[in-house]
């Protein structure tokens, strides 16, 4: 909740502060950025030391630290250096799927990542909900120190809850990392997860929200247009793996990617707001039935002791598109406008999901004969 609360109102805001929407993109890209330079090290050190907690309320700390200084130093400069530390934060999520995933049989990756996601993605509906309404009528700034005491909050209960032991730890050397790093379906769902977060970061926290400012958007109802985003996406992530048993994994990624494509192609032509929320609810539906496949894809072929290394490398990778996103996207829209920006960014679902029909064939055999 703590990376959200602020978030529905937060490029408008960079905006108002003066920056340009190339400086907007830069300011969201710097979250993505740190995450791809600290996910892979962190899921390392984290397997090969056996612990979890301390990364887990260290993140937290971090994402308390960088509201607090978006609340008392309101520069787009330095805005990108707090949004810095909410990536330093946002990075200890490796570690939290991990912890979660390591109550679930080795099989079941993908309903544990179906039932996380879904959890974050309510909490960000909450967070989002009430931003909205305390960016309306209490400012943007005390968004930020909401975020500050949500962090906080979230580190004493981390420490309350305690360190889950790994079952038989044993230390992640250089070669078993080497070995993880090399295995094909982790990469490929990472690519395509990569391509994923270059959308929804472009357009569903970057450039939506201002888009539906120039149709007349409160700060209100951009909390409400992030709601609907995120509990259309949780809600559709959590019967992903049941989508994915009854018509095949490969087959609910392709689907998921058309129609996220599709939903970004009509994005230009909506004129009001009810509209523009009603359509971002369906793409929260097609993007939610995909990148909780593509997660439990990329811990589905390790052991819990690799798990940690190979989600911080599936991390680390769809990193690249949250940063690169909003970081190209800002430059985009600078340049042909937002209508372009969107006709551009629908193009990435689509190499998502050919990328998916060419190397993800056979990722599910089981499931497709048991359907067909």
């Amino acid at each position: 909740m703590s990376l959200y609360i602020y978030m529905p109102a937060f490029p408008v805001y960079a905006e108002s502060l003066g920056a340009s929407l190339t400086v907007v993109g830069l300011i969201i890209a710097a979250y993505g950025l740190v995450q791809f330079i600290l996910r892979v090290p962190i899921g390392y050190l984290s397997d090969r030391y056996g612990i979890r907690l301390p990364f887990m309320a260290l993140g937290l700390i971090a994402i308390a630290i960088g509201a607090i200084g978006m609340a008392l130093f309101p520069d787009p400069v330095l805005l990108i250096v707090w949004r810095s530390f909410h990536g330093v934060g946002a990075t200890s999520f490796v570690i939290s799927a991990v912890y979660f995933a390591g109550f679930f049989r080795p099989d079941q990756a993908a309903n544990a990542t179906g039932q996380l996601l879904f959890m974050s993605a309510v909490f960000i509906v909450v967070a989002s909900m009430v931003g909205g309404v305390l960016a309306e009528n209490l400012g943007v700034p005390f968004t930020f120190w909401a975020s500050a005491v949500i962090a906080l909050a979230g580190t004493a209960a981390i420490l309350l809850a305690g360190e889950r032991p790994i079952e038989k730890p044993q230390r992640m050397s250089i070669r078993r990392f080497t070995h993880v790093l090399s295995i094909r379906t982790l990469l490929v769902a990472s690519g395509i997860a990569a391509l994923a977060q270059f959308v929804m970061w472009s357009l569903n926290i970057g450039f939506v929200p201002i888009f539906a400012h120039t149709l007349g958007a409160s700060k209100a109802d951009l909390g409400t247009l992030t709601t609907i985003t995120f509990l259309s996406y949780g809600l559709s992530s959590l019967i992903a793996p049941r989508l994915s048993n009854r018509f095949g994994t490969l087959n609910t990624i392709v689907a998921g990617s058309l129609f996220t494509a599709i939903t970004i192609v009509i994005l230009p032509g909506v004129a009001t707001v009810p509209a523009l929320i009603a359509l971002q609810a369906v793409n929260g539906v097609a993007r939610g039935t995909v990148f909780p496949l593509l997660m439990g894809i990329s811990i589905q072929n390790v052991s819990e002791h690799e798990r940690a290394s190979a989600m911080g490398i599936f991390q680390s990778i769809y990193a690249l598109g949250m940063f690169a996103g909003p970081a190209t996207a800002g430059l985009i829209a600078d340049a042909i406008g937002l209508a372009g920006l969107f006709f551009v960014i629908s193009l990435f679902p689509i190499i998502g999901l050919v990328s998916a029909l060419v190397w993800l064939r056979g990722i599910d055999p089981k499931t497709t004969t048991a359907t067909t």
